[in-house]
Formats: C-alpha cells, sequence, structure tokens
C-alpha cells in the first residue's frame, strides 16, 4: 500500500514540475498529429482513427479541453498577448503563422471581453477565440 502511495506522490510530483515546461505544450500541439485505436468489441479488430478525421470538432475539443486544464496559466498569456500556453492554443485552434501575431493582440486587447469578468467558461472562451480568429 505505500508503494503504491509513493508511486502516485511520484507521479503527481513529477506531473507538477512538467506543467510549465514546453514540453507539455509541445505534446499538447502533437497531440493533434496523433492516432487513436479503436477496439470493436465484437469483431476483435482494430482500427486507427486519425484526430484530424473531423478538424473542427476535435480541434475544438482540445482546445476547450486545453483551456480547462490550464486556465490561469492561459488567461496570464493572453493578458499579455504572449506566452506558450497561448501559442499551444492557438495551434490547437490552427491559427496560422501569419495569423499568429494578430490573434496574440487580439486577445490581450480583448480579454476582459473574452473572460467576460471572471465569468467565461472554457467552451465560451474557445467558441469566442474562433469569432475572432475569423475576423483576422
Amino acid at each position: 500500500m505505500k508503494n503504491h502511495y509513493y508511486q502516485a506522490s511520484l507521479i503527481i510530483a513529477i506531473n507538477i514540475v512538467l506543467s510549465g515546461c514546453s514540453a507539455v505544450t509541445d505534446t499538447i500541439a502533437a497531440s493533434s498529429q496523433t492516432f487513436t485505436n479503436v477496439s470493436d468489441s465484437t469483431t476483435g479488430t482494430s482500427t486507427n482513427v486519425s484526430k484530424d478525421s473531423s478538424p473542427s470538432s476535435s480541434n475544438t475539443q482540445q482546445a476547450i479541453e486545453f483551456a480547462n486544464v490550464n486556465w490561469m496559466n492561459l488567461s496570464a498569456n493572453m493578458s499579455k498577448g504572449e506566452g506558450e500556453h497561448l501559442a499551444a492554443i492557438a495551434d490547437l485552434l490552427a491559427v496560422t503563422a501569419v495569423q499568429k501575431p494578430a490573434f496574440y493582440q487580439m486577445t490581450q486587447e480583448k480579454f476582459v471581453t473574452l473572460f467576460n469578468h471572471g465569468k467565461t467558461s472554457a467552451p465560451q472562451l474557445v467558441k469566442q477565440l474562433q469569432v475572432e480568429m475569423a475576423k483576422l
């Protein structure tokens, strides 16, 4: 029992240390290129399904999950218009390299509106980012 507690504590500590590293954002950005194995329990076959098979819904869901997990860091980056977490969500939302400077500036300029004085949820934020991005 103590061994399981030690292992769980070690995993939590490692995750905390890594949460500020660029490796985390690299992993998240790369996740849109990964494949998931889906098993059919009736036939026993396995099929690779690309995360990009429905880009808008897949990217949107990944961006929402990322925003939920990284809310404080993302909001801090958006208030400054720069940072790793802002870059990662831009990648998840398929913001092109040409659009990124304008996207970053928009998040800073519209920070109060985007977060609606702390009343915005992750799905609302991502939807609003997509709306604003379409205007760029």
